[in-house]
Formats: structure tokens, sequence, C-alpha cells
């Protein structure tokens, strides 16, 4: 961070004061976004398909083997060329014979076949699978039952090389976030890893010289309730979670703490001081050194967070009280992380209240609980309490004018 900063990767940004939630977190994914392209973070890493899922897909993906990769049975019974009957040209190994790959060095001739089991190899001049229950068998012999169907003759039960994709087709396209499914479909393909795009790298600096850390807090102190939480939450906004660094309430130790993790991280994120009194350290740091994006929120709680723009990385101020904390992070980190990531910004989940909620000056986001289909505000909810997201589903907007039992609005999901 340097003085009266104006970064290139945030000049095509806007800047919101007292901004609605969405305008803000629109703007916070933009920003990821913007980080984004200037860190050339589009580049991608590897990673193994197993860890792949939740991340966004940094290039194409083609398939390196025609999928199936070899012609297969769909069911257990006989692979056989011609209309029969047959001789089993591998009866003398029944053993081998349930096999998946027992026939895949074998080549059919007219009237002849071979037993297949379910996935296995269909051998070179198979014309159709009978299956065992339209089969008569004797010995090496092997003909249709009298009450088969005819189909049965008619190229049925086999699985051809290729069906699904062929090899260099392209499977999965950049910008894709990765489902299970997607992984699984690649790994029949014959890929190993995945190339995404790399994660935001986060840092959290957290201040105040009355927290303490463990043990029982005695008056005017405070036990920590960011350190064990935050970076999970960071984690399963899809970010990774660098330094995390505790700093005293002093304006030279705070500047040089963001200073030093800006160089290093893409989002520092700040906790307490965003308000405009003489004891808060953090906004006026922000004010001096980067460039205000979201300089507070028309909401409830989280209102006096801010997100800035520095030279070295954005930086996420948010509010001490701990509920307007997690709650500021969820809207604005959630959304930079996820422009970040070239993600689209998440969609708001249907809600129905359950019970009749009062509003505020401003949208409330209210811990709340999901029984029955309908939203129920949870107990103990205020900026600086912490029994209510415990016990939350979800985070429900309420407007201004409140919402009534059955009206339909917004929930917001909790990254655990």
């Amino acid at each position: 961070m340097s003085a009266a900063n104006d970064p290139d990767w945030a000049r095509a940004l806007q800047t919101l004061r007292h901004a609605t939630r969405e305008d803000a977190s629109g703007l916070a994914h933009g920003a990821g976004a913007a980080l984004a392209t200037a860190r050339g973070a589009a580049s991608s890493t590897d990673v193994a398909l197993e860890d792949a899922p939740g991340r966004v897909l940094a290039r194409d993906v083609r398939a390196l083997c025609p999928v199936p990769h070899y012609a297969s049975s769909a069911m257990d019974g006989y692979a056989v060329n011609g209309p029969g009957p047959w001789r089993l040209v591998n009866a003398e190994d029944p053993a081998r014979d349930t096999l998946p790959s027992a026939a895949s060095d074998l080549a059919l001739a007219p009237g002849t076949g071979v037993v297949v089991v379910t996935g296995g190899v269909i051998p070179e001049g198979t014309t159709t699978v009978v299956r065992d229950e339209y089969a008569l068998r004797r010995g090496d012999a092997v003909e249709l039952a009298p009450e088969a169907p005819r189909s049965e003759l008619a190229g049925r039960h086999v699985r051809p090389t290729g069906t699904e994709c062929a090899a260099g087709e392209i499977l999965l396209e950049a910008g894709a976030v990765v489902s299970p499914a997607h992984a699984a479909f690649a790994a029949v393909a014959g890929v190993d890893a995945l190339p995404v795009r790399t994660a935001p790298r986060v840092a959290l600096v957290l201040t105040g010289s009355e927290v303490v850390t463990e043990g029982l807090p005695g008056p005017g102190r405070v036990r920590d309730a960011f350190g064990m939480s935050l970076p999970h939450v960071v984690t399963g906004m899809g970010a990774v979670v660098g330094e995390i660094r505790r700093v005293a309430d002093d304006a030279a130790t705070l500047r040089d703490a963001v200073r030093a993790v800006s160089a290093t991280h893409d989002l520092v994120v700040t906790t307490g001081g965003t308000a405009r009194s003489r004891a808060d350290l953090v906004r006026p740091l922000l004010e001096r050194d980067a460039r205000l994006l979201v300089d507070q929120l028309d909401m409830q709680p989280g209102h006096p967070a801010v997100l800035a723009a520095a030279d070295d990385a954005a930086v996420l101020a948010l509010p001490g009280n701990p509920l307007g904390a997690v709650v500021a992070l969820l809207v604005l980190g959630g959304a930079f992380v996820t422009g970040f990531l070239g993600r689209p910004p998440a969609a708001p989940r249907r809600a129905v209240a359950g019970a009749e909620i009062s509003g505020g000056r401003a949208e409330r986001l209210v811990p709340a609980r999901l029984e029955d289909g309908a939203w129920y505000p949870c107990r103990a909810v205020g900026s600086n309490m912490l029994r209510g997201l415990s016990a939350a589903d979800g985070l429900l907007s309420v407007p201004r004018g409140g919402l009534h039992a059955g009206q339909p609005t917004t929930a917001l999901p909790l990254p655990w």
C-alpha cells in the first residue's frame, strides 16, 4: 500500500457509499475479477481430480481416449458372430470367462462366440450379444432359445467405442465450475488432473488490544471470536488462507502489518476500526493509503464494512462486532472471491418467512433456521452476538418494512 493510491487494476471500478447489498456485492465481484486479470490469475494450476470439484476451469479439457475406450457388452451372455448356432471358442477356461478382459485377444469367425460379462471386451467380429436368459448352452455349443425375440440377433447389447466422446473431443469448457460429475467424466476419459483458476490468497489482520485468545476474559477484555472462525469462512468461500496476524491498537503497527501482507496476498481482511471515532484506526489508514470502493453498506448488521483497492491487494475491513463481521465477509468477501475465481455471481436462494419479522433502517440479514419449508429467525441476532448464527441455516433477507408469515424473500446460504 502506498499513499494516495489509485491502483491501475481498480481504475475502471466505481466507488459506492452506503451501498445496497446487491450493488456492493456486484462491485466486489467485479473487483475480484479485475484483480485476477491484473494478477494473471487466469493462468492455471493443475489439481488432482479429487480436489477439483468447486474450482473453475482455466482452459478447455479434452479427452485423452475415446469413451468408452473399447467396445463392451451391456449384458452377461455371449458375444457371437452370425445367426447361430455358435461354437464357443473359450469354453475350455470357465474361470477366465468371467474376466472383463477375457475376450480382448480373440477374433470371432462366423458361427463362433465367446462368454462375456457386463462391461467385458467385445471381440472383433461380434455381430450381437445374446443375453444369458435367451441362450441355450450344451458344452461348447450355444443356440438362441425358442422364446428369444429375433431382435437379439440385431446387434443388441453392444456398447461401441467412443459413443460418449472421441479422443481429443472437448469434455469440459473453460470457465465451468467443476462438479463431481465433471471429475468422474474426466477420469474415464484418461485425465488425471484438471487445470483450474488459481484461488486467491487471503491474509487476516485481527486487531484489538483488548482481545485474549484463551481462558476467561476479565472486565474490559474479550475472547477472540475471529481467529478460529474467519479462516474457515474464507476457506468455505473458495479462497486459500495465508498469513494470520494479530496486532494491537496502534496505527504504525497496523500500517506495517497491512503493508507486509498486502505484498504476498490477493485480499487482506481486517477486523475492527472501520467507524469514524478517534479509536478507529483502519478507516483512516485506508482513506490515506488506498482507494475506497465500497464505503459502508445499507445493510444491518455489517453496515460499517469497507472494501478498498491498494496497489498490491484488495483490503476488506470488517466491523469489530462478530456477527456484523461474518455477515460483511460473506457479502463482500464471498463476492470478491467468486469474481476472482471466474464464477458467476451467486444467486440468492428463494425463501418464505415462517413468522412475522420486524424491519429496520436498512435491509436486515437475520440468522434464521429452516423448518418445514419456512424460515424462522433465531434468537440473539444482534450484531455483537453469535448465538443466533451458531444455530442458523442461512441469513434471511428482511426488507425495511419487515416480513409477515408466508411472505416470499431470499436467503443467503452459509459456507459451512
